[in-house]
């Protein structure tokens, strides 16, 4: 049964929202999976697993992440090299709207940003921004915020202002996960994510707003290399 957004959430739903103890999860195949809809297991997948969510075109991504967001309450920040970067066997458009299926038009949270590297040329990362602009532009008509309109905002600077990261992350909230490939558990081979960790006890928050205004002696030795 296919994952179906919130038609609203509750918007008086407190600022913090619960979360598990960390636990591991590995996105796989529909029906090999864990969890009610099957998608989401606990422990390595079978070979058969393996196969179906190999050949899978795009691959499922993690269920738990995915509702996780849709009942984000303040924030969603992600910090992926390659996140609009798509596999050879899926075109960039299903790639941006698996993204876009994170932020239903009932989305609480305010402050949504991406951090990623350089993607394409110029044109193809305005017309990234232009298309999740129209989003959450959706978004501010259908939903009441909680405080102020929602903003999603994107940049491709990772690998040219902070060329520090290897793995990829994501905070929803004050809850931290850590993933061994794409975030949201895009990818099509065996991949797993951490989850439930304290962002705020991990500083993680600060790790991304260092990484998101970058570190300006790179940027003064790019001018001056």
């Amino acid at each position: 049964m296919p994952l179906a957004p919130p038609r609203s959430v509750n918007v008086t739903a407190p600022v913090t929202r619960p979360y598990p103890e960390p636990q591991i999860l590995w996105p796989t195949f529909p029906g090999y999976g864990d969890d009610s809809r099957g998608s989401d297991s606990c422990a390595f997948p079978s070979l058969p697993a393996i196969k179906a969510r190999q050949a899978a075109c795009p691959p499922e991504a993690l269920t738990a992440f995915v509702e996780a967001a849709w009942m984000a309450q303040n924030r969603i920040l992600v910090l992926d090299d390659f996140l609009f970067k798509p596999q050879e066997v899926q075109s960039r458009q299903s790639r941006y709207e698996q993204i876009l299926f994170w932020l239903p038009d009932g989305l609480v949270a305010n402050d949504i940003r991406f951090l990623t590297n350089a993607h394409g040329n110029r044109t193809e990362q305005c017309e990234i921004q232009k298309l999740f602009n129209e989003h959450v532009a959706t978004i501010n008509q259908r939903a009441p915020r909680r405080a102020g309109a929602a903003k999603i905002e994107i940049r491709f600077s990772l690998g040219s202002k902070f060329p520090y990261v290897h793995d990829r992350f994501a905070v929803i909230d004050n809850e931290l996960w850590h993933f061994g490939a794409t975030v949201g558990g895009l990818h099509n081979r065996v991949n797993a994510a951490t989850r439930g960790w304290d962002a705020e006890a991990h500083k993680a928050v600060r790790f991304f707003d260092d990484a998101w205004n970058g570190d300006s002696d790179v940027q003064h030795r790019g001018r001056h290399g």
